[in-house]
């Protein structure tokens, strides 16, 4: 199988190819191809699609040596990442079940299944390079974290279908057989131990209707053997076919609207699906943070050790000058003071580089086989500098359209509206009108029986089981009835309590909806105010370290006729890496804060062109139709 241009997180995993682009042993199925997804949506600015492969000229060297580097990491240069919630074959895998027999067998040998524990030490020592938007398609396949999330939403879609369920039509089979010798004390009967035995052979159906109507049709038959002699049918057949039909008038009536639970139960589901999204900005977020952090320990680490350097070089030239007379002995011991300063400062930067890095390989988690450890991320892509213009009322106007918790809130708001829509109805007295018509027949072996005045008569009935059936589908015999069942509950409390209930979860989620606007409209201000303050913080620290520069080569030129000393030098070649460092910080927040603008808007999962499938027209059964 090749790594593939469209890939189904959590259902389609990437296999061979590019070592980084490997499935998990065990976990991999087919990839889609490009021609059954539908075109690649174009790759916004700052992803893989702007900066193009990454190649081991470009790429950032490692902070740690001794490691495999893997530069095979493919550009997603028009790939369309798909993350999925609702994948018809994940949740065929889930529904799958065993066969009766083996159900049976795995009750009465149940075995806890083993829970086995990695090795910690296995580890995977090798390195991919990858730009950022590599290592968000990575994270979205490998990560546990998020793959846990993954499940919500299937597990929302079952409570649909589990909800759904009550208007399943059942189906039940009833067969029995009952003997009993009793004493008689009837003289009519003309023997002293009445001897019965009845076999019945019931079919029930029964279907709850969408207008909340209980509808059944029995169809009962019963073979009656006695010895009573005034038995004429001996054995005796009699079936019967009987449809009923319970319809509510007041409580539970309505068209529809037995189906409001389902309807409740698929805005939940879909508004898990939301959540879900939500859930995934922000890992997508932790994961932009994650590999910057990166970026900017490596290039504080490269600021430290130009420190360390331009000490060194102090060190060195201080120690020529003592040498040759120009210099007290004071002024060695100076720059070595401050020699021994710097090198713990890159001590503690790289330091920095391993925490930041170990951080981004358990985010990505990226494993091959069976390895506890996941394979380290070497990013390959540079801090973004270029400033971008914002304007908060249109950024705010898209965060309000696309944020997905507050699609989210208002799928939330109409669930519990429709929910106290039920409640209100249960305050209603049971009204239910109930009719039933039925169908019989009869048959049997005929037997003379002798009547009291010695006359012998015979059942007009006699035949077979199927003569039975004639007469009961001949509509002569039948039955019916009609009538009205009334409850009044004496004081109500339990409804009004549920009403009360469901009129309160309306009323808070409306206020929530109010906060969580509120929320998203301070995000969305905040987010463009710190990328504005960014911007100017890329100006003036670039213009500090140029400035910084600029005074060290002037003071340099200064000592070297005198009018300078060593501290002068010392304390300037500080200013000097506190201005880069500031402004390596400053790329590192500009970056952070692009992605942060993208998340408050919504739409950080389009920049990287993660599309994730909500739900969509789900499928009904016929008998639920009606």
């Amino acid at each position: 199988m090749k790594c593939v241009r469209t890939m189904v997180i959590g259902v389609v995993l990437l296999a061979s190819g590019p070592a980084w682009c490997q499935a998990p042993a065990g976990g991999a199925e087919p990839a889609t191809t490009a021609a059954e997804r539908p075109a690649a949506a174009t790759a916004a600015p700052g992803t893989a699609a702007d900066t193009g492969p990454a190649t081991a000229e470009t790429a950032t060297a490692p902070a740690t040596t001794g490691r495999e580097v893997d530069t095979t990491a493919p550009s997603i240069e028009g790939r369309e990442v798909v993350d999925t919630t609702t994948s018809q074959r994940r949740l065929h895998e889930f529904r799958r079940t065993a066969m009766m027999p083996q159900i049976f067998v795995h009750q009465w040998r149940y075995g806890e299944p083993p829970i086995p524990m990695p090795d910690s030490r296995s580890a995977d020592q090798a390195v991919a390079q990858m730009t950022l938007a590599e290592a968000i398609q990575a994270a979205l396949q490998h990560n546990p974290g998020i793959a846990a999330q993954r499940l919500t939403p299937l597990r929302t879609v079952e409570d649909v279908n589990n909800t759904e369920a009550a208007f399943d039509p059942d189906f039940i089979v009833d067969v029995n057989k009952d003997r009993r010798e009793a004493p008689n004390a009837s003289a009519l009967s003309s023997t002293r131990i009445n001897v019965t035995e009845d076999v019945n052979w019931n079919v029930t159906l029964k279907k709850l209707l969408r207008s909340g109507a209980n509808f059944e049709v029995d169809f009962t038959n019963n073979r009656l053997v006695s010895n009573a002699t005034f038995q004429g049918l001996r054995p005796q057949y009699k079936p019967e076919l009987v449809f009923s039909l319970n319809q509510p008038l007041l409580r539970n009536f309505g068209l529809n609207f037995a189906y409001l639970l389902v309807t409740v139960a698929g805005i939940n589901s879909e508004q898990a699906a939301y959540t879900y999204r939500a859930q995934l900005a922000n890992f997508v977020k932790s994961v932009v943070q994650a590999y910057w952090n990166v970026v900017n320990a490596r290039e504080t680490l490269v600021v430290r050790r130009k420190s360390l350097a331009l000490a060194q070089q102090t060190l060195h030239e201080n120690e020529e000058r003592v040498r040759v007379g120009l210099l007290a002995p004071v002024s060695v011991t100076e720059a070595r003071s401050q020699e021994a300063t710097r090198e713990s400062d890159v001590i503690v930067a790289e330091g920095a580089v391993e925490v930041a890095e170990q951080t981004l390989q358990q985010t990505v988690y990226l494993h091959h086989d069976d390895t506890f450890v996941p394979r380290r991320i070497d990013p390959a892509e540079p801090l973004r500098v270029e400033p971008v213009q914002v304007d908060v009322a249109h950024a705010l106007e898209i965060a309000l359209e696309h944020r997905p918790e507050v699609v989210a809130q208002n799928l939330d708001l109409r669930a519990k509206n429709l929910t106290a829509r039920v409640r209100e109805n249960q305050l209603l007295p049971r009204v239910d009108a109930i009719t039933s018509f039925g169908l019989n027949g009869l048959s049997g072996n005929q037997v003379p029986v002798r009547l009291n005045n010695g006359t012998i008569t015979t059942s007009p009935f006699g035949g077979s089981y199927g003569k039975a059936l004639d007469r009961l589908t001949s509509t002569d015999f039948y039955s019916y009835g009609a009538g009205v069942e009334i409850e009044v509950p004496l004081g109500n409390a339990a409804a009004k309590a549920q009403y009360s209930q469901a009129q309160i979860d309306v009323a808070s989620s409306e206020l929530n909806r109010r906060q969580l606007l509120s929320n998203v409209t301070l995000e969305v201000q905040k987010a463009v105010t710190d990328v504005v303050t960014n911007v100017k913080r890329l100006r003036a620290t670039h213009l500090a370290t140029e400035l910084a520069e600029q005074n060290l080569r002037d003071q340099t030129r200064r000592l070297e006729v005198g009018m300078a000393t060593t501290k002068d030098i010392l304390d300037i070649q500080d200013q000097l890496t506190t201005a880069r460092g500031n402004e390596v910080q400053a790329q590192t927040d500009y970056n952070v804060s692009l992605a942060e603008l993208e998340r408050s808007k919504g739409t950080l999962l389009d920049q990287y062109s993660v599309v994730v499938e909500v739900p969509g027209k789900r499928f009904v059964p016929w008998w639920a139709k009606f």
